[in-house]
């Protein structure tokens, strides 16, 4: 069975991103997990993904803490209907709001299934969180 791979570029800051491959099967909330993981966070915090990219605007995803959905760990990503270059904005700790543009670089038709996110690149050195 073929599924849709995304590549997703997740820039912090210029000069500082990471690509992330991860399935159309995937949940936002893996997405988040693989953005932790790549930029070397622990995570701690409250988060949400903002689809038309600013803060506090739009539709939006949250992460499983938040008092209110839509829940980022109850959505696919193949139900986002996400297209090459569109961008959304990753919001990871409501108080210090380190805010991630997330742009889909490359959808990827894969035979085997991808079973966890994978970080296929990275440019700059992940800051301090805290």
């Amino acid at each position: 069975m073929v599924e849709n791979v995304y590549v997703l570029k997740v820039v912090l800051r210029r000069g500082i991103w990471r690509c992330i491959q991860i399935s159309s099967r995937h949940t936002l909330h893996d997405l988040h997990v693989a953005i932790q993981e790549a930029y070397e966070f622990c995570d701690e915090h409250l988060y949400a993904f903002f689809m038309e990219g600013k803060p506090w605007q739009g539709t939006a995803y949250w992460g499983p803490y938040n008092d209110s959905g839509p829940y980022a760990d109850k959505t696919k990503l193949k139900s986002l209907n996400l297209e090459l270059k569109q961008k959304f904005l990753y919001l990871y700790d409501f108080g210090d709001e380190w805010k991630f543009s997330v742009q889909l670089e490359a959808i990827l038709e894969e035979d085997t299934p991808l079973a966890r996110p994978i970080i296929i690149e990275k440019r700059g050195e992940a800051p301090e969180q805290y």
